[in-house]
């Protein structure tokens, strides 16, 4: 049985070569329980591998908080938090990202 695909709409931005930033919207097979960190990692390694995130190959427990980011405009942990159908994933500030998810931290 196919499954249902999502809308995964992510925040991207490389200041270095844009001058606004923009958003990019990805179909990816849903799978109950998934989190937002397997949306991300699912469009990094099947559709977009230019996507920046932090990927935790040694965390994905909420204990490090690097993947804190904006989950349909509220603040949550990417690696915790399940989504339910079509979502928009931002960093947490605009202001301060290094590229797409990846922030500066630590000033």
């Amino acid at each position: 049985m196919a499954s249902a695909n999502i809308k995964v709409r992510v925040f991207r931005f490389d200041p270095s070569v844009d001058k606004q930033p923009r958003y990019e919207d990805y179909q990816v097979p849903f799978q109950a329980g998934m989190s937002a960190m397997d949306a991300l990692d699912y469009i990094y390694q099947n559709l977009d591998s230019t996507l920046a995130y932090y990927d935790h190959a040694g965390c994905a427990l909420g204990i490090c908080g690097r993947c804190t980011g904006r989950i349909n405009g509220k603040p949550g942990l990417l690696c915790q938090t399940i989504i339910a159908g079509d979502v928009t994933l931002e960093p947490l500030s605009a202001a301060v990202v290094l590229k797409d998810l990846v922030v500066k931290t630590g000033q």
